[in-house]
C-alpha cells in the first residue's frame, strides 16, 4: 500500500509499466468535472470507473482483495477512511474468490486504517486487503484499475 499526496504520484511511476501513462492522465484531468462512469483507456489492462458510493461504517466495511488488478483510489470531494490487513493474513472469507468480478470479501477486521483525503491517492496491491468507503455520508472517488498483467502488444497508454 502507498499513500501520497497527488502532487507526488509521479514518484511511482516505476514501479509499474503503465503507471506512468496513468498518472499523465489523472494529471491532466478536470478533477472537479468528472461524472460517473467508466474512462477506456487500454480496455480492460487499464480503465477508470468514477462512482459515487455511499460511506460505510468501520463494522459495515468489509475487506477486499483483488487478484488481476491494481488499485489506485482517489477522493474526489472528501476524505475516505481505508481498512487495511495483508491478504495473507484473512482467514476468514466472506465467500470465495469471485473471478469475473475479480473480488475477494473477508469477514476479518483490518489491522488499521488510513485517512486519504482530496488531492491525495492510495495504491493498493493484491495483497493489500483493503475496505474501502469509511465515511460518514456520501463519497465521490476515482478508482484506476491496473492489470498486474500490462498489455504486451501496447508499451503505454
Amino acid at each position: 500500500m502507498i499513500k501520497d499526496s497527488l502532487a507526488n504520484m509521479h514518484l511511482y511511476d516505476s514501479l509499474h509499466k503503465n503507471f506512468r501513462s496513468v498518472f499523465n492522465i489523472i494529471e491532466v484531468l478536470n478533477l472537479d468535472a468528472l461524472e460517473p462512469g467508466r474512462i477506456e483507456l487500454d480496455g480492460n489492462y487499464v480503465y477508470i470507473n468514477i462512482e459515487n458510493i455511499s460511506g460505510r461504517s468501520k463494522e459495515s466495511a468489509p475487506l477486499e482483495a483483488h487478484r488481476k488488478y491494481i488499485d489506485i483510489q482517489v477522493p474526489l470531494r472528501r476524505k475516505e477512511t481505508f481498512g487495511l490487513r495483508p491478504a495473507a493474513s484473512c482467514a476468514h472469507t466472506l465467500h470465495g474468490y469471485d473471478e469475473e468480478k475479480d473480488i475477494t470479501l473477508y469477514n476479518d477486521m483490518p489491522d488499521s486504517y488510513v485517512d486519504v483525503d482530496r488531492g491525495e491517492f492510495i495504491i493498493l496491491f493484491p495483497d493489500d486487503a483493503h475496505a474501502p468507503a469509511i465515511a460518514d455520508g456520501d463519497l465521490f472517488k476515482m478508482i484506476v484499475k491496473v492489470s498486474v498483467t500490462p498489455n504486451m502488444e501496447k508499451p503505454t497508454l
